[in-house]
């Protein structure tokens, strides 16, 4: 296990679209973070908001082969990794529940349905989805629950909004941005949006999930976030190392904004897990966490 990579490659415009990469380790990583910020929430004295900016589909039909199997399909039959009680134990457990399959997984739960179990009644749940085949989906998933509010538009356009209303209602806020990164623009609309939407409040909690296959754009968005006054802190997990160009990811990392107390402890520990059941080439994986101050 290595702390820090420094490797750099040319990278092809990606396409990291719910429907065709559930369950790859891009999924296992951000959703294993997710849950446990949620498990922070939960316990809370306050209603929470739960803001997911893409949120594709609840469930997710896994076929015979796929990403799936460098992801979920590692840890699925592990009787290891839920013997506690630690994000990864939980996370999987949830997958368990949520999904189905015996000797391999057979559907993935997306991050609406992941919310829905962890958050309480009380809850509420602002589910944005742009395409129209997927919110049908969606609804149709989710009809009933009346926590559950699901609009078809640009979840970056109407984040700042949505975050300043739900805190104006004394809500404890938690946004997940997960955009499918299909354009090359993105690296820079993404974190805009974020911040004008950290602008807007106060004390509401991000989680930016990105791709990694080089260095150059993640730490070029870091660098934009910084310099328009958002703190933050990465956790950064590649399975695959970068110098190995394939079509599939070689990692993924999550950048928390207003992190709740003990979730770096806990990604961290959550870390070595995954990386050692997900890695590609037995044994090399690496593992990222930096953080920085707004800029003066």
């Amino acid at each position: 296990m290595t702390n820090e990579h420094s490797r750099y490659r040319p990278e092809a415009t990606p396409d990291y679209s719910h429907r065709f990469h559930a369950g790859n380790v891009g999924d296992v990583w951000k959703h294993c973070v997710l849950v446990d910020v949620l498990s922070r929430a939960a316990v809370g004295a306050r209603r929470v908001t739960f803001i997911d900016t893409h949120a594709g589909e609840a469930s997710y039909r896994l076929g015979p082969t796929g990403e799936w199997s460098e992801g979920i399909g590692r840890l699925w039959t592990d009787d290891s990794s839920v013997a506690g009680d630690d994000a990864v134990a939980r996370y999987i457990a949830l997958c368990r529940r949520l999904g189905s399959g015996g000797a391999r997984p057979e559907r993935y739960p997306g991050s609406p349905a992941l919310a829905r179990a962890v958050l309480s009644a009380d809850a509420s749940l602002a589910l944005w989805e742009r395409d129209s085949a997927t919110a049908a989906s969606l609804r149709e998933t989710l009809h009933g629950d009346v926590r559950a509010r699901i609009e078809e538009t640009d979840g970056l356009a109407s984040l700042a909004d949505a975050v300043g209303e739900a805190e104006s209602a004394g809500d404890e806020v938690i946004v997940l941005i997960d955009p499918p990164w299909t354009q090359k623009s993105d690296w820079a609309v993404v974190p805009d949006a974020l911040a004008r939407a950290f602008a807007a409040s106060s004390h509401t909690s991000f989680l930016l999930w990105y791709p990694v296959k080089s260095l150059t754009r993640p730490n070029a968005m870091f660098a934009r976030l910084a310099a328009a006054g958002v703190p933050g802190t990465i956790a950064e997990l590649i399975t695959t190392p970068l110098e190995h160009q394939r079509q599939r990811l070689n990692g993924s990392g999550v950048l928390l904004v207003r992190p709740p107390s003990g979730l770096t402890a806990a990604i961290a520990a959550a870390a070595p897990v995954i990386g050692e059941r997900c890695a590609t080439r037995a044994g090399t994986w690496s593992f990222r966490v930096q953080s920085w101050t707004a800029a003066s």
